[in-house]
């Protein structure tokens, strides 16, 4: 990575590299910072960097100047709860933090201060240690080497070379793994322009809050060529394009992961002209695994491997991968050559890749029928007054939807868009029940990438569910006396 960074410097060293909406870092002027902060950082013998300031150029110095230092990198998510934070801080053995708090000017940054909070001794390794929230509350520290995240960047590259694309914009936060590697070394490999908004700037909220006119107007701000974007982000997209508050001319690709996307979804885009690929990846794998591209791709899948990766089935079904991985959870050591990713999918002939749910995920109902639920929520949150939603049927003879609506919703229109889901549904995996909450789903309940976690949610909302299903229960049972009666 730094060597790449090095030879766009002397190549091209008045093209421009970063762009944030106070200011922009030419090539030359990039390379030149990050040598500057590399040599703070071994001065003060850092040994492990917490990165814990927003989307910004500060960010992304930090980043690469740990690179070239050698030293470990530890993104500190702003969305992690401050029980999370701690956590991450003193199982990683941070050593110093980068803040957004007072300035340090001898470091070259922004305005941002780099701050010893402990004086733990660790070993210096070139790794970058990612925390992924999961399903519970304790996030799982995923060790990277730098030289496999760079491997994944190339491959990167290698797949997108036909699109030709000069500007990204970065969307998803620089701590979210897929943005860091897809959205910052591989346009930096290749020596394109990145723009870095902060969160508030793109519209972003946490890790799932979105202010949609913001956003529309970060668009319209950068043109960017490319954008990473989760589901909810792509169909927010769809939504402005179709009020004529963007239009996507200026994009080439847009890539889409971190959750199942509704098929109708992406039919919409492409109706839209918005270039929308999807792919799919996984922390432990260093993020991208799998990518469709123009010319070729297929409907329903998440692409060909990368040429870093390699992926098959198991017998069980599940997706296992190979390749750039991760060394393995903090504390513990990875040693199989395979992953098991956790998904359950398949592969066909031509090497593209389905994925049908996760394995934890999927309920059985009371007639022995399996369903994945991220099927049914996929094409649900297809409709844009659909902010969270989550599909439960575990040992029932009915399934609930559980919704929480962006704005108020009456009871024709609900009806008319679960008829318009249930259409392509078998009827072991319908919508038969549907339970409105008022608020958003907390914050500790929804991953980094926006997902609700699922057996944190069922248990928050669960004697609601029950007394869902006792209503109606108690409803049939009426009717059913009427009817005797």
């Amino acid at each position: 990575m730094i060597h790449a960074l090095e030879d766009h410097a002397r190549a091209q060293p008045g093209a421009i590299a970063l762009t944030s909406p106070s200011t922009s870092l030419t090539y030359a002027e990039l390379y030149q910072r990050v040598v500057a902060l590399a040599e703070v950082l071994a001065e003060r013998d850092i040994r492990r960097l917490g990165i814990g300031v927003e989307n910004g150029l500060d960010w992304i110095l930090a980043d690469l100047a740990g690179m070239m230092s050698g030293i470990g990198i530890v993104p500190v998510p702003h969305y992690f709860t401050p029980g999370q934070v701690d956590y991450l801080l003193d199982s990683s053995h941070v050593d110093y933090l980068l803040s957004e708090t007072g300035s340090c000017p001898t470091t070259g940054l922004f305005g941002s201060s780099i701050k010893q909070i402990s004086d733990q001794t660790v070993n210096k390794e070139p790794v970058k240690i990612t925390f992924t929230s999961g399903s519970t509350g304790a996030p799982k520290g995923v060790v990277l080497r730098h030289d496999k995240l760079f491997t994944i960047a190339r491959s990167i590259v290698q797949m997108m070379e036909q699109l030709d694309i000069g500007k990204h914009l970065c969307v998803l936060p620089l701590a979210t793994l897929l943005e860091n590697i897809a959205g910052v070394y591989a346009p930096l490999a290749k020596g394109i322009e990145i723009c870095v908004p902060n969160g508030e700037q793109v519209g972003l909220a946490g890790s799932s809050g979105l202010d949609p006119i913001q956003f529309a107007a970060c668009i319209n701000q950068h043109q960017p060529e490319s954008m990473i974007l989760v589901p909810q982000l792509l169909l927010a997209t769809v939504t402005l394009t179709e009020l004529g508050m963007t239009n996507p001319g200026h994009l080439k690709m847009v890539a889409v992961g971190g959750g199942k996307v509704a098929e109708n979804l992406i039919d919409k885009a492409s109706a839209l002209k918005i270039p929308v690929y999807q792919g799919y990846g996984l922390s432990e794998a260093g993020s991208v695994v799998t990518l469709n591209l123009p010319g070729e791709q297929r409907k329903g899948s998440v692409g060909k491997a990368l040429s870093h990766a390699d992926i098959r089935v198991s017998e069980k079904g599940e997706l296992e991968v190979a390749g750039a991985l991760m060394e393995g959870y903090l504390g513990e050591q990875r040693s199989d050559d395979w992953l098991p990713t956790g998904d359950l999918g398949c592969i066909d002939e031509e090497g593209f890749v389905y994925i049908t749910g996760r394995i934890k995920n999927t309920f059985i109902t009371c007639y022995g029928r399996n369903v994945h639920p991220e099927w049914v929520e996929a094409e649900f949150s297809q409709f844009h007054v659909v902010g969270q939603c989550l599909f439960y049927g575990e040992a029932r003879d009915e399934n609930l939807l559980l919704v929480w609506p962006r704005f108020p919703i009456d009871a024709a229109t609900l009806d008319e868009m679960i008829g318009k889901v249930n259409e392509g549904l078998p009827d072991y995996a319908r919508i038969h029940l549907v339970m409105i909450v008022e608020q958003p789903i907390s914050k500790e309940l929804v991953t980094a990438n926006g997902r609700l976690k699922r057996s944190e949610v069922i248990g928050r909302y669960r004697t609601d569910i029950e007394n869902q299903y006792q209503r109606k229960i108690d409803f049939d049972k009426s009717g059913l006396a009427a009817n005797v009666l």
